[in-house]
């Protein structure tokens, strides 16, 4: 004898007059409908949770990221620095530690982390062994520095205009404004308003204060050591005399244009044993310096 199959009834009752609607469902096709109901519930639920830590895992690398950004202009930073100052005291010499890690490398690590939804341990592992370098080098060249305290008061190392100034032309081989023919610029151009406080950036002794040529009003300052000298021209006005002590900081001269110039600006250059060196190389707060 074959057993009736067992069915259930759903029914729909809508407000109004409309027709009662019912739809029956045996009990296999019942309990397979709850099953699927149940499978694709959890299946959502993993999902969501998944989904949730990977959300999590992005926002973390974005925020590693970001210190990694912050580390990378720190860590340039502190290595433009030091650059400066084994070029200041001359101990740019060979199997000397420079540290510190390359942009490209950083570049590397900064996309490494972007697009994979791991964090990039190794490479922020690598970082630290890099950072460490840096640290030995610092070191070294702290020990060099020491006890060298006057010859650095004679080291030329801030800009020599007071506040804020824009580069207006830069060290090297350049179009003259006036022959337009390509000649060596030996120095840098920082403009700003006339009158702006020139100041000495180093201790030294005044060896020229006056008017010379196309320069105009120029003072030039001999350091000691190093065998350095600076030079300043285009001045408004000098407020040293030739064989006075100055100070780094004091004030030697005032911006103006007198001379051959196209606008107020210091010309300002560094020279080592009568050479012209980049005076870039030789300022550490470039953040003056637009």
């Amino acid at each position: 004898m074959i057993k009736p199959k067992k069915f259930l009834t759903i029914m729909f009752i809508p407000h109004g007059q409309k027709r009662t609607k019912s739809l029956r469902i045996s009990y296999p096709h019942f309990f397979c409908l709850v099953g699927l109901s149940c499978l694709l519930l959890i299946t959502s639920t993993l999902f969501l949770v998944r989904y949730s830590e990977y959300r999590r895992t992005l926002r973390t690398n974005k925020e590693l990221a970001e210190k990694v950004t912050e580390f990378e202009q720190a860590m340039q930073a502190v290595g433009k620095l030091e650059a400066k100052l084994r070029i200041m005291t001359d101990t740019e010499k060979e199997g000397i530690a420079t540290g510190g890690p390359t942009e490209e490398r950083l570049s590397n690590i900064l996309k490494y982390i972007e697009e994979k939804p791991t964090l990039a341990l190794e490479d922020v592992r690598a970082l630290q062994r890099k950072a460490v370098l840096q640290a030995k080098s610092l070191e070294e060249l702290a020990q060099i520095l020491e006890g060298q305290t006057i010859e650095l008061a004679h080291i030329p190392s801030i800009s020599p205009v007071k506040g804020k100034t824009w580069l207006s032309s830069k060290f090297g081989m350049r179009r003259d404004p006036f022959t337009k023919r390509r000649r060596m610029h030996e120095g840098i151009d920082l403009a700003t308003r006339p009158g702006t406080p020139i100041i000495a950036t180093a201790d030294g002794r005044v060896r020229f204060a006056g008017k010379k040529g196309t320069w105009g009003n120029v003072v030039i300052i001999n350091h000691h050591y190093y065998d350095l000298e600076t030079r300043y021209a285009h001045n408004k006005k000098n407020l040293v005399k030739a064989g006075q002590e100055v100070k780094r900081y004091q004030k030697i001269a005032e911006l103006g244009s007198s001379g051959r110039t196209t606008g107020p600006h210091v010309h300002y250059e560094v020279r080592k044993l009568g050479k012209p060196r980049d005076p870039l190389d030789y300022i550490v707060n470039l953040e003056d310096v637009d």
